[in-house]
């Protein structure tokens, strides 16, 4: 009898003297922190110099959807010029936003952004957002697309192909005037003295590429 008594007290008697002994026990883990392992299970987290894509086709052919703003309040624009590079030690996207965008306001106020490629399938949606503000009308849902929430926060599309996430380093005007001669850059908008472009030069802080 005190033998099986002995046996139903073992257990306890481990647990008591591994923690005496400075040994703790496991801890099981708890469900207080949230992980997204949808996402994951989605898209494949790359490195800015394995980009899969020609960057001058990503913004001249197959355009890319700048997105910025919150979850409850965001805009999208269509953009056709633009860049990916190096400068001050970091991987940067250069994006060229005319001021009279509504987007443009979303972009001075938020510190990131997101720059979303779609397939070709989905040419009509790009222009749509591309064509209409979305000041006073839901062209996003106009478009048939998902809007989604990226592990940092920011918004993006379900159907994009490749997500890329930006912060903003300097945001720069571009004066026409400098323009080469040969160019004719600033005979372009001087019947719209009102409208110009600024430069968004930003940190490419993620890529993810949909599997």
């Amino acid at each position: 009898m005190k033998i099986k008594m002995l046996w139903r007290l073992l257990p306890l008697i481990l647990v008591l003297s591994s923690c005496g002994n400075g040994i703790k026990p496991p801890i099981k883990p708890t469900n207080s922190i949230k992980r997204n392992s949808g996402w994951q299970s989605q898209y494949d987290h790359i490195d800015p110099k394995d980009l899969p894509d020609n960057v001058i086709e990503l913004f001249s052919e197959q355009w890319m959807v700048v997105t910025a703003g919150k979850e409850n309040v965001f805009n999208s624009m269509v953009i056709s010029w633009g860049g990916l590079g190096f400068i001050w030690e970091k991987p940067v996207a250069f994006t060229f936003i005319n001021s009279s965008r509504y987007t443009y306001q979303f972009l001075l106020q938020e510190n990131s952004y997101t720059l979303s490629v779609f397939s070709e399938k989905y040419r009509r949606s790009l222009r749509i957002l591309g064509n209409k503000s979305g000041k006073s009308n839901d062209k996003v849902k106009e478009a048939g697309l998902i809007p989604i929430k990226t592990p940092s926060g920011l918004m993006a599309y379900k159907e994009a192909r490749m997500i890329i996430e930006c912060k903003n380093i300097m945001i720069q005007d571009l004066d026409y005037n400098k323009a080469s001669p040969s160019y004719q850059i600033a005979d372009m908008y001087k019947n719209s003295p009102n409208s110009h472009h600024n430069m968004f030069i930003s940190e490419i802080t993620n890529i993810w590429l949909k599997k």
